[in-house]
């Protein structure tokens, strides 16, 4: 697409109203051609598309996604449910519905058991959801030092359980034992943004991805702080809102204005782009949340699309 196309593609449109929205759609789509750059992050290849349960109802505006080696759980956000399909190296088939009316459930994680934890947009809260869909509770902070108050807008779990929760009300990251009991915290950086999410490395380091500055923080494993990995991040993303770290060390963040995904290395360096725009496989519309498994299935919510996409990331 050349800026000649571009600017009479804008010009074109009379309406006040549909020029905006146009514009940001044209803006869109440059963004895929004029931050190329050479990728060396790993192939991913479009495997399947969730549309639906098993009794064929339609996903609408799913928000969050959670993936084991054995299913795949989506947050059916405007449906007010959760829907967890199975996952073998053969098939994708659903599995189990879990009626939540009470709650509007966002963000997903999943552990080894198959009890599910999601954030409940409705409160604000963490709440645990047992394999067979029954509600088991909240998670309660236990022991937490001053301020005792906390808003989590993510989280994430690690292999033994513990819980890595993102305080964007006392600008901190918490970590909890798998009791919810306080185990450390570590303070947000100053001069930031807003951060959206976290992500954990192979190594156990904790990633802060800051959508508003467009920056990426690290904490090693016993750091007491977070330093600076990426600060240049606009210059290959809209809006970044979701993190997802795979078995490689490789980062892939969802820009949810920017309909794609970006791939960064574990040191930071910008390693490509994937995807964009629109309403065929392989393209998004204003996706939610990653995940991606140890077998190298990447999974998106394609909220806007009203549907959840499935990839497998290939060895070079």
């Amino acid at each position: 697409m050349s800026r000649r196309f571009a600017f009479n593609a804008i010009r074109s449109i009379g309406d006040k109203s549909m020029r905006q929205s146009s514009i940001h759609k044209i803006i869109v789509c440059l963004l895929g051609v004029l931050v190329a750059a050479p990728v060396s992050a790993a192939k991913i290849k479009h495997q399947t598309t969730l549309y639906a349960d098993g009794a064929n109802l339609a996903l609408k505006l799913p928000e969050g996604v959670a993936c084991n080696d054995k299913s795949i759980v989506v947050a059916d956000t405007a449906n007010n449910r959760l829907v967890r399909y199975a996952l073998t190296a053969q098939s994708l088939t659903p599995e189990a519905v879990f009626p939540l009316p009470e709650m509007v459930p966002l963000t997903l994680q999943t552990t080894t058991a198959g009890d599910i934890y999601l954030l409940n947009g409705k409160t604000r809260e963490i709440v645990k959801v047992g394999r067979s869909g029954e509600v088991q509770g909240k998670v309660e902070p236990k022991g937490l030092p001053a301020p005792s108050a906390f808003v989590p807008r993510s989280f994430k779990l690690d292999s033994a359980g513990n819980i890595y929760l993102l305080d964007i009300l006392s600008e901190r990251v918490l970590v909890l034992d798998p009791s919810a009991s306080y185990v450390r915290h570590l303070p947000f950086p100053e001069g930031y943004g807003f951060f959206s999410d976290l992500a954990l490395s192979p190594q156990g380091g904790i990633y802060l991805l800051d959508s508003v500055a467009g920056a990426l923080y690290l904490a090693a494993p016993d750091a007491q702080s977070f330093a600076l990995l990426n600060g240049d991040l606009k210059e290959y993303v809209n809006f970044a809102t979701s993190l997802a770290s795979d078995g490689r060390g490789d980062l892939y963040l969802v820009d949810q204005y920017g309909s794609g995904l970006a791939v960064v290395g574990g040191d930071g360096s910008f390693k490509g782009r994937k995807f964009g725009m629109g309403w065929e496989d392989g393209q998004f519309f204003y996706p939610a949340q990653i995940c991606i498994n140890e077998q190298g299935t990447l999974v998106v919510a394609d909220r806007n699309n009203n549907r959840v996409q499935v990839f497998n990331i290939l060895e070079d």
